[in-house]
């Protein structure tokens, strides 16, 4: 028997790679985010989606919640059947980590539920099972930011470790989401067309990046954690899916920007700013007008790194 008959979850969107971290890195944001509620039923599981929901599947076996969620009734021997309402502020398809906020916040509400008690590590993975039925593959970048909330890094997927720093105060993230079609599969597509061997010298950059950049958090250094956001082995094939990707990236750069990456599989691009700059109004106008000039409209927004998954509801 669940100990909840209803739980509420908030769960975040969250950036994945920050350039050099493909599959390793991640950050939870503070907005936007989806608001999921799980209902105990008799049996099966039924999902509505509400909010922003272009695209997304309410079929279960389709649905990353859905995966997560009868993965989670029949791994654990749950009793019960689950209703799942997903109010959806993540847009989809945009490389803000939607899916994963959905299949976390399954993990989390589901644990709650019926009190299980699992670790940061065993929730990961169970929401990265759900990644599958969006991205084909279980990757865990944006599970993790999802679940522990600000920055991550995947230090090892067999067995499954990561690393959890807070971010440092001062650090704001300007969001840019051009107005572009994108496929249900697109991150599956974006991962089809990576390069299958990297040379030497790209394999050096990116290690040292990456090194910097994890530094760049644990010292609280926004600026270093910005000049590190430089990938020479993912962003170079996946900007080409991307119109105007160079002119966004050198306008946000020429109007303070401290970095700038695509967020996860695109199409949506993220700069950092340093807040002590006041440049962050600078930055999103320079980056909607980066996509103007291939004559793509965008939306530009402002947050900051945030929590993981909440409770906000149970009874």
């Amino acid at each position: 028997m669940p100990k909840f008959q209803k739980v509420v979850v908030r769960a975040p969107a969250s950036i994945a790679n920050l350039g050099p971290g493909f599959d390793i890195f991640g950050l939870a944001l503070e907005n936007p985010y989806d608001r999921v509620t799980i209902t105990s039923i008799s049996e099966g599981i039924k999902i509505e989606v509400h909010g922003i929901s272009d695209n997304i599947p309410v079929d279960p076996s389709k649905n990353t919640a859905g995966v997560v969620a009868g993965y989670m009734l029949s791994h654990f021997s749950l009793k019960s059947g689950v209703s799942i309402r997903i109010d959806k502020g993540i847009p989809p398809g945009s490389g803000l980590g939607s899916s994963a906020a959905s299949a976390a916040a399954v993990a989390f509400g589901l644990d709650k539920m019926f009190d299980l008690k699992l670790s940061h590590e065993q929730l990961i993975c169970i929401s990265a099972k759900g990644e599958v039925a969006s991205a084909g593959f279980e990757h865990a970048d944006n599970v993790s930011a999802a679940i522990c909330g600000d920055f991550v890094i995947i230090r090892s997927y067999n067995p499954l470790e990561v690393i959890c720093l807070k971010t440092p105060p001062n650090m704001g993230v300007c969001v840019v989401v051009p107005k572009i079609p994108t496929s249900p599969k697109k991150t599956e597509k974006a991962r089809s067309i990576l390069p299958p061997v990297v040379t030497m010298e790209k394999l050096v950059h990116n290690v040292g990046h990456a090194a910097s950049m994890a530094v760049g958090f644990a010292l609280g250094d926004v600026k270093l954690i910005g000049r590190s956001m430089c990938d020479a082995v993912v962003e170079p094939v996946r900007s080409s899916m991307i119109p105007g990707y160079h002119f966004v990236k050198d306008a946000a750069m020429k109007a303070g920007a401290c970095g700038v990456a695509i967020g996860g599989a695109g199409p949506s691009m993220i700069a950092i700013v340093d807040e002590k700059d006041s440049v962050s109004l600078e930055v999103m106008k320079a980056m909607k007008e980066g996509f103007k000039k291939v004559g793509i409209e965008a939306e530009a927004f402002f947050t900051k790194p945030g929590r993981g998954v909440s409770l906000l509801e149970a009874e």
